[in-house]
């Protein structure tokens, strides 16, 4: 049985019954033809919704009857048999799909739990699930566009049709992801969403000098409890992002086989508990022996007041275009370089997909290109 069942009762509801009393809510509207009245009907079991069904009425009465039918059949489950699929608002689905993921084995990665509740924050959350349209989702691209990059647009979407990919198997709602799907070659067509950008940079060796020294620099003041140099080097050596790197912990460290488990890897589904063997390669243990003891982690410090110093650093060198993520590609590639295959590489970083890995995360300058050419040369 998997773990949100107990936090969803929906299913317990839907089938064993309930005595739970259904609310009843009449809206008066105006169409076209005259005045409406939509009826609506929702039961909650624990502050979470178990049942939501509405329909629209030319006439009160008419509405009002069906109302007092449906949470009667809702209440005693006369017939004992599952209602038919519910209608909640899109945030309402995506909140439940959040609990549902915290309470199993794959929680939602930060990623994806943050492109959901950045859902839930627009008009969007509040259209019913099973009357979203493709327009609904072309039209939360566009405002999300005024304050975000295309790229990160993607992801949200991304996440989106995930959770209505589920709404009926998990939730018993009446969505799908066709909306999105339909959605498509809009947001293609009007470049709403988009691939994330390559990049290919690389830290040249005068600016590897430079770092390691002003990292030393750094070290000399007062105020700094951030081992920037060991951080830095270990962020090579282990091309761990450096969220991955400060969650290390001194109990998953083996020095006689000499790896350590890295634990909640980033997972391209947004899930957590992806975790892996790492290696720990050249002065990687090394550096991990000498850090103090005190607490459960190795590195016990915040990845943002890290990447914040490394930023400082970098700005007074006037580094350009090089940013803290870009360390475990300069890892990977160098790992290449020095002669590891990719599938080698990837046990490195974690990768399971190694066409991500080679497209993405490694980039081979030309120099390292016409050496192994001079090489190979003497050796026919």
């Amino acid at each position: 049985m998997p773990k949100w069942w107990n936090n969803f009762p929906l299913w317990r509801t839907l089938y064993n019954g309930s005595n739970k009393m259904a609310n009843i809510s009449i809206t008066k509207g105006t169409r076209k033809n005259g005045v409406s009245y939509t009826a609506r009907v929702r039961q909650k079991q624990s502050g979470i919704i178990t049942f939501s069904k509405s329909k629209t009425f030319n006439t009160k009465s008419a509405a009002n009857k069906w109302a007092k039918e449906t949470a009667h059949k809702v209440e005693n489950n006369t017939k004992d048999e599952p209602y038919s699929y519910i209608d909640i608002s899109l945030g309402e689905l995506i909140q439940n799909y959040i609990k549902a993921k915290d309470g199993s084995d794959k929680p939602l990665g930060r990623t994806a739990r943050y492109s959901l509740n950045q859902l839930c924050r627009y008009p969007i959350a509040k259209v019913i699930a099973s009357r979203l349209n493709s327009n609904d989702i072309v039209d939360f691209c566009l405002e999300r566009r005024k304050k975000t990059a295309s790229q990160t647009i993607s992801i949200d979407v991304s996440c989106l049709r995930k959770v209505l990919r589920v709404a009926k198997s998990m939730f018993h709602v009446a969505a799908d992801d066709s909306a999105v799907i339909n959605a498509y070659p809009a947001l293609h067509d009007l470049k709403l969403i988009d691939k994330s950008n390559k990049r290919d940079r690389r830290v040249s060796a005068d600016e590897y000098s430079a770092l390691l020294r002003e990292f030393q620099k750094m070290s000399y003041h007062h105020c700094n409890e951030i081992p920037y140099t060991d951080m830095f080097m270990m962020s090579l050596l282990t091309c761990c992002r450096i969220g991955e790197l400060c969650e290390l912990k001194w109990k998953d460290l083996n020095v006689e086989q000499r790896h350590i488990l890295v634990r909640n890897r980033k997972s391209p589904s947004g899930s957590q508990n992806n975790n892996s063997i790492l290696p720990l390669l050249g002065k990687s243990l090394s550096i991990i022996l000498r850090q103090p003891k005190f607490e459960e982690r190795i590195f016990p410090y915040n990845p943002r007041s890290v990447t914040a110093g490394f930023r400082r650093a970098r700005k007074r060198l006037g580094i350009v275009d090089l940013r803290y993520h870009d360390l475990r590609r300069e890892g990977a590639s160098r790992l290449i370089e020095a002669g590891m295959s990719v599938e080698e590489t990837s046990r490195i970083t974690g990768h399971k997909d190694l066409n991500i890995l080679w497209n993405v995360y490694v980039s081979i300058t030309p120099e390292h290109i016409q050496r192994r050419f001079e090489k190979l040369r003497m050796l026919t």
